[in-house]
């Protein structure tokens, strides 16, 4: 049978948002996840939540368009060679060919599969319903403790944060914690992490750095009427800024282009103990990016910039690891709410056992696309003579 009449069956069911769950298995390559499994949810609206299984992780994405949907199984249907699709009254066992046709059987079942509540709220670490002040003051939540509806993204990003820096306080120390926010912008999650430490009785001093003078006024004087003590904020750079005090966190937020090099580099020359960065636009290594085998992928504006965002980041977590941090590039937040999704985190290691590996990726890396100017290493061999073998 030709897979054109299930396609249709799918198509109904999901424009019907008939509770549905599907469930693909049997990968026809070992490097794939073992099963991804599609569950209808609902918090605001109903949607779609994908669940990938690989190794000991799960990854989820979101759904909120029938299209979108359709473009998962089309995906789906060439990497796994089966399905099952669960509604209330009927199980579809759907047999995926490798020409791209299918076969299914249809087994009539009474069930109930009720739409799940897409419940995150159990597990963020701020709960809607409990007014906390500085979310008030930045309009976030209502008075009652209520998040604004057009505020709910914003909202969950500050809880996905919250999530990654309470990961990382075992690697912080027990005392006073002495943390550099570089380009904090409207501060949001600054103020998100001062609030966050001192819910845990923290000894904290923050320093936000961003070049708007009018920002910095306004966030200082709502630090001050929050009266959160501890938490500064001034004009300036990472790179100029001058510190006289050990480091124990540095965050570097959507900070553009190269900002991030010199964030991450003085955070290693600080040798802070840990590092969270969100890179933004990266425009640096697009221009000099040569590869006679990827022509294809080069000659086109858009897939050189993100390539070029991928070769960045990358050379970005492998020196950090070549000079003792062991890093991870993770989500922050979901693709649907904003591109610039990526995070990376950098634990500082006692043992540096993985920097000489490092130093070759990073000169396979820069060799392999022609690479001769890279901000972050040259701040790191000015200042630390790093080691990475010559060019």
């Amino acid at each position: 049978m030709s897979n054109l009449p299930f396609l249709q069956i799918f198509e109904e069911l999901i424009q019907q948002r008939e509770p549905l769950k599907v469930i693909v298995s049997q990968p026809r390559a070992k490097t794939e996840s073992k099963k991804r499994i599609l569950t209808l949810k609902q918090e605001r609206i109903l949607f779609w939540q994908e669940e990938k299984y690989r190794q000991n992780q799960v990854f989820h994405q979101n759904y909120e368009k029938s299209e979108q949907v359709l473009v998962w199984w089309q995906e789906c249907s060439s990497i796994y060679k089966q399905a099952q699709v669960q509604t209330r009254e009927k199980e579809y066992h759907v047999f995926f060919q490798k020409d791209g046709s299918c076969r299914f059987t249809t087994t009539n079942i009474v069930r109930t599969i009720d739409v799940q509540a897409h419940n995150r709220k159990k597990q963020y670490i701020m709960q809607e319903g409990n007014p906390i002040d500085f979310l008030v003051e930045l309009g976030i939540m209502t008075q009652q403790g209520k998040v604004i509806q057009s505020k709910y993204d914003k909202f969950r990003q500050i809880n996905r944060y919250l999530e990654i820096v309470s990961d990382c306080l075992p690697f912080l120390s027990e005392g006073k914690l002495r943390i550099i926010d570089f380009g904090c912008g409207k501060s949001y999650l600054t103020f998100a992490l001062f609030w966050f430490l001192k819910q845990r009785q923290r000894d904290i001093i923050i320093v936000g750095l961003d070049l708007k003078k009018d920002i910095v006024e306004h966030c200082n004087l709502l630090a001050q009427c929050l009266q959160y003590q501890g938490l500064h904020f001034q004009v300036g750079d990472i790179e100029h800024w001058q510190n006289q005090e050990p480091i124990d966190l540095v965050v570097s937020l959507h900070a553009c282009d190269t900002a991030t090099d010199a964030a991450l580099a003085q955070a290693v020359r600080w040798n802070a103990k840990v590092i969270l960065a969100v890179p933004c636009c990266q425009h640096e290594l697009a221009p000099q990016l040569r590869d006679p085998e990827q022509s294809a992928i080069l000659r086109h504006g858009i897939l050189r910039e993100r390539l070029a965002s991928i070769i960045t980041d990358a050379l970005r977590a492998e020196l950090l690891e070549a000079h003792g941090y062991q890093t991870q590039v993770m989500e922050f937040i979901d693709l649907e709410h904003t591109p610039k999704n990526l995070l990376i985190r950098g634990i500082k290691q006692q043992n540096m056992t993985k920097v000489e590996k490092a130093q070759e990726n990073v000169s396979s890396l820069l060799q392999h696309y022609g690479l001769q100017e890279w901000a972050m290493l040259r701040f790191l061999e000015k200042d630390l003579k790093s080691g990475i073998p010559s060019l």
